[in-house]
């Protein structure tokens, strides 16, 4: 049984509107979905009377409302269960086995705060995950406990 030494919350993938929880275990990080684009393809796909009279207004509301409660619906699903299950339980989530890690960073720029970690397949492959300012302590912290060696 993996058991789950700690989260990080909230992490923005590959594009802005991705968001991720990654949950460290003692054997790889699971990246989890909390948030989609594929999530608002009705609300973004519909071109209707309404868009063209008031704009892009009531899209971002429904979008961001929408973000409220799937991000709840989703973190309630990820209570009480195995890293296993937390996988499969989105298409887009995705592990990294520790022994496929190169190395692991937090940068902490002037505007940009992020976590880099280098993978030795495919080579030259690196996942970054944006952090806010208020994550970039919990993550060198959490880097330090479970990735020791190659914490750099």
């Amino acid at each position: 049984m993996e058991d789950i030494v700690g989260v990080l919350k909230g992490l923005r993938g590959r594009t802005i509107d991705t968001v991720y929880d990654l949950f460290f275990t003692d054997k790889r990080i699971i990246a989890a979905i909390v948030i989609h684009p594929s999530d608002f393809n009705d609300i973004y796909g519909k071109i209707d009377l309404m868009t063209l009279v008031l704009g892009g207004l009531p899209k971002e509301r429904a979008v961001k409302m929408r973000s409220l409660d799937l991000t709840e619906s989703r973190r309630s699903a990820f209570a009480n269960k195995t890293v296993d299950e937390i996988l499969a339980l989105h298409r887009s989530n995705f592990e990294i086995d520790y022994e496929n890690i190169i190395y692991v960073t937090v940068k902490k720029g002037l505007l940009t705060k992020s976590l880099e970690i280098a993978l030795k397949n495919p080579p030259g492959k690196k996942s970054n995950f944006s952090l806010e300012k208020g994550q970039v302590t919990e993550a060198e912290e959490l880097v330090q406990k479970v990735l020791t060696g190659k914490a750099k």
